[in-house]
């Protein structure tokens, strides 16, 4: 199992959609940059959703 980061969903502003931060130190040690596109595949386990993003483009 990978390293657990704690994030917080925020209001996308003039939207229903909601932000989720990536924070810094995942960002650089995997070299995601602001426009890389990711697809996002939802899982219910129980209690519980788990949100999985697979980078589908990277922006240099």
């Amino acid at each position: 199992m990978g390293k657990k980061f704690t994030v917080k969903a925020r209001a996308h502003h003039g939207t229903d959609s909601l932000d989720i931060t990536i924070p810094t130190q995942v960002c650089k040690e995997n070299k995601i940059n602001e426009g890389d596109v990711f697809s996002l595949e939802i899982t219910d386990e129980g209690k519980s959703t788990i949100l999985k993003y697979t980078r589908i483009f990277e922006n240099k």
